[in-house]
Protein backbone atom coordinates (compact mmCIF):
# COMPACT_ATOMS: atom_id res chain seq x y z
CA UNK A 1 0.00 0.00 0.00
CA UNK A 2 1.04 3.60 -0.65
CA UNK A 3 2.26 5.25 2.50
CA UNK A 4 0.22 8.71 2.54
CA UNK A 5 0.35 11.93 4.88
CA UNK A 6 -1.19 14.95 5.78
CA UNK A 7 0.31 17.39 8.09
CA UNK A 8 -2.43 19.70 10.30
CA UNK A 9 -1.80 22.70 11.52
CA UNK A 10 -4.79 23.94 13.99
CA UNK A 11 -3.73 27.37 14.45
CA UNK A 12 -3.35 28.41 10.27
CA UNK A 13 -6.40 25.64 9.65
CA UNK A 14 -4.39 23.75 7.01
CA UNK A 15 -3.78 20.57 5.44
CA UNK A 16 -0.69 20.01 3.51
CA UNK A 17 0.07 16.36 2.13
CA UNK A 18 4.19 15.23 2.83
CA UNK A 19 6.14 12.60 2.69
CA UNK A 20 5.59 9.61 5.48
CA UNK A 21 9.36 8.52 5.07
CA UNK A 22 10.90 12.14 5.36
CA UNK A 23 11.63 13.93 8.75
CA UNK A 24 8.91 15.59 9.94
CA UNK A 25 8.43 15.54 13.76
CA UNK A 26 11.32 17.62 16.23
CA UNK A 27 12.81 15.76 18.78
CA UNK A 28 11.30 18.89 21.01
CA UNK A 29 7.81 17.69 20.44
CA UNK A 30 5.78 17.17 23.46
CA UNK A 31 4.54 14.16 21.93
CA UNK A 32 7.73 12.49 21.56
CA UNK A 33 9.20 12.71 25.03
CA UNK A 34 6.55 12.97 27.13
CA UNK A 35 3.75 10.91 25.13
CA UNK A 36 1.36 14.08 25.29
CA UNK A 37 -1.28 13.87 22.68
CA UNK A 38 -4.26 12.15 21.47
CA UNK A 39 -5.58 9.94 17.86
CA UNK A 40 -8.02 7.85 16.65
CA UNK A 41 -7.75 5.41 13.97
CA UNK A 42 -10.65 4.77 11.80
CA UNK A 43 -11.33 1.89 9.19
CA UNK A 44 -11.97 3.10 5.81
CA UNK A 45 -13.78 1.13 3.55
CA UNK A 46 -14.01 1.23 -0.84
CA UNK A 47 -16.30 -0.36 -3.17
CA UNK A 48 -19.96 0.47 -3.82
CA UNK A 49 -18.83 3.92 -1.95
CA UNK A 50 -16.81 5.01 0.60
CA UNK A 51 -17.51 4.20 4.18
CA UNK A 52 -15.21 5.55 7.50
CA UNK A 53 -16.50 3.26 10.12
CA UNK A 54 -17.68 5.12 12.84
CA UNK A 55 -16.78 8.51 11.86
CA UNK A 56 -19.01 10.46 13.74
CA UNK A 57 -18.55 8.60 17.14
CA UNK A 58 -14.46 8.61 16.55
CA UNK A 59 -13.91 12.69 16.11
CA UNK A 60 -16.66 12.92 19.32
CA UNK A 61 -14.39 11.02 21.59
CA UNK A 62 -11.02 12.96 19.63
CA UNK A 63 -12.85 15.80 21.13
CA UNK A 64 -13.48 14.20 24.46
CA UNK A 65 -9.95 13.40 24.94
CA UNK A 66 -8.60 17.05 23.58
CA UNK A 67 -10.67 18.56 26.76
CA UNK A 68 -9.56 15.88 29.00
CA UNK A 69 -6.00 16.96 27.94
CA UNK A 70 -6.78 20.96 27.88
CA UNK A 71 -5.79 20.78 24.04
CA UNK A 72 -7.41 22.88 21.70
CA UNK A 73 -11.02 21.91 20.37
CA UNK A 74 -10.51 20.48 16.89
CA UNK A 75 -11.94 21.98 14.18
CA UNK A 76 -14.03 19.30 12.42
CA UNK A 77 -13.82 20.65 9.28
CA UNK A 78 -9.86 20.88 9.04
CA UNK A 79 -9.57 17.26 11.01
CA UNK A 80 -12.36 16.16 8.12
CA UNK A 81 -10.19 17.67 5.20
CA UNK A 82 -7.02 15.62 6.82
CA UNK A 83 -8.93 12.43 7.12
CA UNK A 84 -10.18 13.18 3.22
CA UNK A 85 -7.02 14.19 1.82
CA UNK A 86 -5.11 10.61 2.72
CA UNK A 87 -8.14 8.40 1.82
CA UNK A 88 -7.95 10.24 -1.25
CA UNK A 89 -4.44 9.85 -1.84
CA UNK A 90 -4.53 6.43 -0.81
CA UNK A 91 -7.09 6.18 -3.52
CA UNK A 92 -5.57 7.66 -6.54
CA UNK A 93 -2.23 5.84 -5.65
CA UNK A 94 -4.10 2.35 -5.86
CA UNK A 95 -8.03 2.26 -6.45
CA UNK A 96 -8.08 -1.18 -6.43
CA UNK A 97 -7.51 -0.90 -2.08
CA UNK A 98 -10.78 -1.76 -0.57
CA UNK A 99 -9.88 -1.16 3.09
CA UNK A 100 -7.14 0.62 5.20
CA UNK A 101 -7.28 2.37 8.46
CA UNK A 102 -6.22 6.03 9.28
CA UNK A 103 -4.78 7.46 11.81
CA UNK A 104 -5.30 10.69 13.21
CA UNK A 105 -3.23 12.44 15.84
CA UNK A 106 -2.84 15.85 17.65
CA UNK A 107 0.22 16.65 19.62
CA UNK A 108 0.36 19.76 22.35
CA UNK A 109 3.33 20.55 19.89
CA UNK A 110 6.50 22.17 20.99
CA UNK A 111 7.28 24.62 24.29
CA UNK A 112 7.75 27.90 23.16
CA UNK A 113 10.06 30.23 25.46
CA UNK A 114 7.28 32.57 26.61
CA UNK A 115 5.89 28.97 28.16
CA UNK A 116 3.27 28.92 25.00
CA UNK A 117 2.68 25.85 23.08
CA UNK A 118 2.59 25.08 19.23
CA UNK A 119 0.01 22.26 18.72
CA UNK A 120 0.47 19.96 15.39
CA UNK A 121 -1.34 17.40 14.07
CA UNK A 122 -1.17 14.98 11.22
CA UNK A 123 -3.22 11.71 9.53
CA UNK A 124 -1.49 8.84 7.94
CA UNK A 125 -2.81 5.76 6.58
CA UNK A 126 -2.15 2.22 8.10
CA UNK A 127 -2.48 -1.40 6.74
CA UNK A 128 -4.51 -4.23 7.30
CA UNK A 129 -2.00 -6.49 7.84
CA UNK A 130 -2.24 -10.14 7.51
CA UNK A 131 -2.50 -10.77 11.74
CA UNK A 132 -5.49 -8.33 11.70
CA UNK A 133 -7.17 -10.94 8.98
CA UNK A 134 -6.24 -13.98 10.90
CA UNK A 135 -7.37 -12.42 14.07
CA UNK A 136 -10.62 -12.09 12.29
CA UNK A 137 -10.94 -15.54 10.85
CA UNK A 138 -9.59 -17.92 13.97
CA UNK A 139 -9.89 -15.66 16.67
CA UNK A 140 -7.19 -15.19 19.38
CA UNK A 141 -6.70 -16.05 23.00
CA UNK A 142 -5.36 -13.81 25.97
CA UNK A 143 -4.55 -13.58 29.28
CA UNK A 144 -5.37 -11.30 32.04
CA UNK A 145 -3.31 -8.91 33.61
CA UNK A 146 -3.73 -6.92 36.23
CA UNK A 147 -4.07 -2.78 35.63
CA UNK A 148 -2.71 -2.05 39.01
CA UNK A 149 -5.66 0.47 40.40
CA UNK A 150 -9.43 -0.68 41.74
CA UNK A 151 -12.22 -0.13 39.51
CA UNK A 152 -13.81 3.41 39.45
CA UNK A 153 -10.94 5.18 40.00
CA UNK A 154 -10.58 7.59 37.22
CA UNK A 155 -13.96 9.46 38.87
CA UNK A 156 -11.23 10.32 41.74
CA UNK A 157 -8.20 11.12 39.57
CA UNK A 158 -9.28 12.73 36.45
CA UNK A 159 -5.64 13.28 36.01
CA UNK A 160 -5.03 9.52 35.25
CA UNK A 161 -7.03 10.28 31.87
CA UNK A 162 -8.28 6.76 32.05
CA UNK A 163 -10.90 7.34 29.54
CA UNK A 164 -8.60 9.72 27.44
CA UNK A 165 -6.94 8.02 24.44
CA UNK A 166 -3.23 9.73 24.64
CA UNK A 167 -0.31 8.92 22.30
CA UNK A 168 1.17 7.33 25.74
CA UNK A 169 0.64 4.05 24.92
CA UNK A 170 3.99 2.28 26.49
CA UNK A 171 2.04 0.57 29.18
CA UNK A 172 0.13 -1.10 26.14
CA UNK A 173 2.78 -2.65 24.23
CA UNK A 174 4.09 -3.84 27.07
CA UNK A 175 0.96 -5.67 28.25
CA UNK A 176 1.25 -7.08 24.60
CA UNK A 177 4.54 -8.34 24.40
CA UNK A 178 3.32 -9.42 27.94
CA UNK A 179 1.15 -11.62 26.66
CA UNK A 180 3.31 -12.92 24.12
CA UNK A 181 5.84 -14.34 26.33
CA UNK A 182 3.38 -16.07 27.94
CA UNK A 183 2.13 -18.27 24.28
CA UNK A 184 -1.65 -15.43 24.08
CA UNK A 185 -2.33 -13.19 21.49
CA UNK A 186 -3.84 -10.58 23.64
CA UNK A 187 -4.66 -9.36 27.13
CA UNK A 188 -7.25 -8.59 29.02
CA UNK A 189 -6.53 -5.68 31.52
CA UNK A 190 -9.02 -6.52 34.99
CA UNK A 191 -8.90 -3.97 38.06
CA UNK A 192 -7.07 -4.63 40.63
CA UNK A 193 -9.93 -5.23 42.63
CA UNK A 194 -11.51 -8.07 40.06
CA UNK A 195 -13.62 -6.04 37.28
CA UNK A 196 -12.41 -6.66 33.86
CA UNK A 197 -11.98 -4.07 32.42
CA UNK A 198 -10.77 -3.94 28.34
CA UNK A 199 -7.43 -5.00 26.06
CA UNK A 200 -5.17 -2.88 25.43
CA UNK A 201 -6.21 -1.95 22.16
CA UNK A 202 -9.79 -2.83 22.15
CA UNK A 203 -12.72 -3.46 24.09
CA UNK A 204 -14.64 -6.82 25.05
CA UNK A 205 -17.98 -7.81 24.24
CA UNK A 206 -19.73 -11.28 25.39
CA UNK A 207 -22.52 -13.01 25.06
CA UNK A 208 -24.98 -14.20 28.02
CA UNK A 209 -27.81 -15.61 25.94
CA UNK A 210 -29.75 -13.29 23.94
CA UNK A 211 -27.81 -10.26 26.11
CA UNK A 212 -25.03 -8.53 24.90
CA UNK A 213 -22.49 -7.61 28.07
CA UNK A 214 -19.80 -5.07 27.80
CA UNK A 215 -17.86 -3.41 30.85
CA UNK A 216 -18.80 0.21 31.64
CA UNK A 217 -16.37 2.90 30.50
CA UNK A 218 -16.35 4.37 34.29
CA UNK A 219 -14.96 1.66 35.42
CA UNK A 220 -11.35 2.46 34.23
CA UNK A 221 -11.41 1.58 30.04
CA UNK A 222 -11.92 3.69 27.01
CA UNK A 223 -15.44 3.78 25.51
CA UNK A 224 -15.30 2.09 22.50
CA UNK A 225 -16.53 3.45 19.02
CA UNK A 226 -16.88 0.26 17.64
CA UNK A 227 -18.26 -1.29 21.13
CA UNK A 228 -20.92 1.20 20.66
CA UNK A 229 -21.87 0.79 17.18
CA UNK A 230 -22.55 -2.74 17.85
CA UNK A 231 -24.89 -1.72 21.03
CA UNK A 232 -26.72 0.71 18.61
CA UNK A 233 -28.06 -1.92 16.65
CA UNK A 234 -27.73 -4.83 18.60
CA UNK A 235 -31.70 -4.99 18.33
CA UNK A 236 -31.24 -5.51 14.87
CA UNK A 237 -29.17 -8.47 15.48
CA UNK A 238 -32.37 -9.66 17.91
CA UNK A 239 -29.95 -9.01 20.81
CA UNK A 240 -29.99 -6.95 24.11
CA UNK A 241 -27.51 -4.60 25.25
CA UNK A 242 -26.06 -4.16 28.60
CA UNK A 243 -23.34 -2.60 30.25
CA UNK A 244 -21.95 -4.39 33.48
CA UNK A 245 -19.70 -5.09 36.10
CA UNK A 246 -17.94 -8.69 34.50
CA UNK A 247 -15.72 -11.28 36.48
CA UNK A 248 -13.24 -13.31 35.10
CA UNK A 249 -15.43 -16.24 35.47
CA UNK A 250 -18.15 -14.92 33.53
CA UNK A 251 -16.28 -14.22 30.63
CA UNK A 252 -15.19 -18.07 30.49
CA UNK A 253 -18.06 -19.16 30.99
CA UNK A 254 -19.90 -16.75 28.15
CA UNK A 255 -22.07 -18.21 25.33
CA UNK A 256 -18.89 -16.00 23.42
CA UNK A 257 -16.80 -13.54 23.42
CA UNK A 258 -15.12 -10.58 21.55
CA UNK A 259 -12.07 -8.04 20.81
CA UNK A 260 -13.94 -5.28 19.40
CA UNK A 261 -11.98 -2.06 18.05
CA UNK A 262 -11.47 0.10 14.39
CA UNK A 263 -9.29 -2.20 12.51
CA UNK A 264 -10.23 -5.81 13.64
CA UNK A 265 -13.55 -5.23 13.73
CA UNK A 266 -14.72 -8.22 16.05
CA UNK A 267 -12.32 -11.00 16.62
CA UNK A 268 -13.85 -13.86 18.83
CA UNK A 269 -11.87 -14.77 22.10
CA UNK A 270 -11.55 -18.24 22.03
CA UNK A 271 -9.29 -18.91 25.22
CA UNK A 272 -8.78 -17.12 28.58
CA UNK A 273 -6.17 -17.80 30.58
CA UNK A 274 -5.89 -21.50 29.33
CA UNK A 275 -9.65 -21.90 29.78
CA UNK A 276 -11.89 -22.05 26.34
CA UNK A 277 -14.55 -19.78 25.65
CA UNK A 278 -17.65 -21.18 23.45
CA UNK A 279 -17.55 -20.02 19.98
CA UNK A 280 -19.96 -18.06 18.20
CA UNK A 281 -18.89 -18.57 14.55
CA UNK A 282 -22.62 -17.03 12.90
CA UNK A 283 -22.60 -14.03 15.64
CA UNK A 284 -18.96 -13.48 14.69
CA UNK A 285 -20.02 -12.80 11.14
CA UNK A 286 -22.80 -11.06 11.79
CA UNK A 287 -20.42 -8.94 13.89
CA UNK A 288 -17.99 -8.16 11.75
CA UNK A 289 -20.59 -7.36 9.12
CA UNK A 290 -22.06 -4.80 10.55
CA UNK A 291 -18.91 -2.93 11.34
CA UNK A 292 -17.97 -2.54 8.44
CA UNK A 293 -20.52 -1.37 7.08
CA UNK A 294 -20.52 1.81 9.50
Amino acid sequence: MTDALVLIDPAASTVEVADLGAPQLPVTDLSAHRGDGIFETVLVRIGGGMTVVSRDRHFARFCDSASALGLPDPDRELWDRGLDTVIAEVHAADPTTTEFGVRYALSRGTQNPDGSQSPRGWAFNVPVDEKIKHARAQGISAVSLDRGYDAYLGSKAPWLLVGAKTLSYAVNQAAGRYAAEQGADEALFVSHDGVVLEGPTSNLIIRRGDTLLTPLPEAGLLSGTTQRLIFDHAAELSFSAEYADLSLSEVIEADGAWYVSSMRTAVSLNQLDGNPISRDEELTAQLQALIKAG
